[in-house]
């Protein structure tokens, strides 16, 4: 698969205003690098840049150590799977799993195998005949993360993919996703709102607050050990007290504000 390494990263639509500020992280291959943060915090963009669909203002990326500045999306050797299911509404479930190979005029019989391992890894063989309006939201979300499967890509990039399906849905989603993971052995960078989904799968974290990240590391660092206010604040299914306190040091004769 893919390291993948950002370094100074900055985005700009307007010449002004970054909405992403100085990003720098670097993954190895295999990780899985969820990105959590508020609605507006700069996060999805940050993957867009990463795919190509948009442009970084200035600032490297590198997918396995080439800089992939300027270079086109499907150059890229990436997948995306989007918050919405993208799946092309004309084609049953087996036309667009092997879309993408047919473009690449990839032989039939390689397509036929291909299409049928995935489609058991997954458990949708028996939709292959279906059209994306037959099928359930989970399932079309099935079939979407099958399409970036297939293409056998060096990252997989996953912009809120669950966001859109019921609590139930979305947590057996989650195991599935980390099954797939663990599977292929491959490189994912994640994109969620939601803190059980970043801790359930990520094995390094990213915390990013207005286009800025806040902290970088495992699940458990992130948790446990906040660098900041707004990381403790964000981070956990419930809100934390925050006290204000007055720590004096008498010897010193100082006084000491500090937010706990």
């Amino acid at each position: 698969m893919a390291s993948v390494k950002l370094v100074d990263v900055n985005k700009s639509f307007d010449g002004n205003n970054m909405v992403v500020n100085g990003v720098n992280f670097s993954i190895g291959d295999g990780d899985f690098l969820v990105i959590v943060g508020p609605s507006g915090c700069g996060k999805s963009t940050t993957l867009n840049l990463i795919a190509g669909l948009d442009e970084v203002t200035s600032g490297q990326i590198y997918i396995n150590d080439q800089l992939v500045n300027g270079v086109e999306p499907k150059d890229r050797n990436v997948s995306m799977v989007f918050q919405s299911h993208t799946l092309y509404p004309h084609l049953t479930v087996y036309g667009n799993l092997a879309f993408s190979l047919k473009a690449k005029h990839i032989k039939k019989s390689i397509i036929e195998e291909k299409v049928s391992q995935v489609a058991r890894m997954l458990d949708i063989e028996g939709l292959l005949k279906r059209k994306p309006h037959q099928l359930s939201g989970g399932q079309q979300q099935r079939v979407a993360i099958g399409r970036a499967i297939i293409r056998e890509p060096a990252v997989f990039l996953m912009d809120e993919p669950l966001s859109n399906l019921d609590v139930n849905l979305r947590v057996n989603m989650r195991k599935e996703i980390k099954h797939i993971h663990e599977d292929l052995n491959a490189t994912f960078i994640y994109v969620t709102h939601d803190q059980t989904e970043a801790m359930t799968l990520a094995t390094s974290l990213v915390v990013m607050n207005e286009g800025v990240i806040q902290q970088l590391g495992t699940p458990f660092d992130v948790f446990m050990r906040p660098q900041n206010t707004f990381v403790a604040k964000f981070m956990g299914a419930h809100p934390i007290n925050l006290l204000r306190s007055e720590i004096s040091f008498l010897d010193l004769n100082q006084t000491l504000n500090i937010d706990y």
